[in-house]
């Protein structure tokens, strides 16, 4: 079985190498592409769009899927974009992805009950992000940085990309009901970017009737949002995302139900 795996925003394949590694140890060949805009300048980036990045995922997985079967998955950003091309596929517009794979993604990106939102701002971004399309943020701290790499525009926030991303939301949110592939959803307990509660409710709403929910704790303050890359959970989220997808490929899914903390 092939695998399509997509990175998150601002960053690179370098946020899932530990999962691809593990796939590809498992014998799936496994393919990452740099979404537009990323791994490059700056300027690449801000004048980057949700739209190129679901063009540039759907040309990687027609490719994939003209070799057989594929495994969809992705990180943040890059779940949503798998979510998108699934949807396409239950449209008929594409194949069907054998799976999804899909790691800390954000359903939501602030919520009134459950209260959530990793920034005040991000409640006023149908307004926000045409006030301050781009912000500039502080490096992360080496604390951070020594519990879960990354690489990618850790200096920049913009506010464009997340409102393009927060209607994305909004439309895949409304086709849940229309996914059939097994899922396998993989985040941290303490992410404050994707909380717990957008993997249960993409759980309760999706139509598949194979869902693999895995909540990991971690004791280290840092480093919530990257599962894949993180010291402590590293290890458990490749484990976890090379088993669903062995399981795939020997016509075996994952079946764990939702469930809570």
């Amino acid at each position: 079985m092939r695998c399509l795996l997509l990175h998150g925003l601002g960053g690179s394949p370098f946020e899932v190498r530990p999962v691809a590694d593990a796939l590809i140890e498992a014998g799936h060949a496994t393919v990452c592409p740099v979404l537009p805009g990323h791994a490059a300048t700056e300027s690449d980036y801000l004048s980057s769009s949700y739209s190129q990045w679901l063009q540039c995922a759907r040309a990687a997985y027609a490719a994939q899927c003209d070799l057989g079967p594929v495994l969809l998955g992705g990180y943040s950003l890059g779940g949503l974009l798998a979510l998108d091309l699934a949807l396409e596929a239950a449209k008929g517009l594409a194949p069907q992805p054998m799976g999804l794979l899909l790691l800390a993604t954000p359903l939501f990106l602030w919520r009134p009950l459950p209260f959530f939102a990793a920034d005040w701002r991000i409640p006023l971004l149908p307004v926000w992000n045409r006030l301050q399309p781009v912000r500039r943020v502080p490096c992360r701290s080496a604390a951070s940085r020594t519990a879960a790499p990354w690489q990618g525009h850790e200096t920049l926030c913009s506010y464009r990309h997340l409102r393009q991303m927060q209607l994305a939301q909004q439309r895949i949110r409304a086709g849940l009901g229309r996914l059939a592939a097994p899922l396998c959803v993989i985040q941290l307990q303490s992410d404050g970017v994707c909380p717990p509660f957008n993997a249960f409710y993409l759980a309760g709403h999706c139509g598949s009737r194979e869902v693999g929910v895995h909540i990991l704790r971690v004791s280290s303050p840092h480093g919530g949002h990257l599962p894949a890359t993180h010291a402590e959970s590293s290890r458990r989220v490749a484990a976890i995302a090379a088993g669903f997808a062995s399981g795939l490929a020997a016509g075996k899914a994952c079946k764990i139900g939702p469930q809570r903390i």
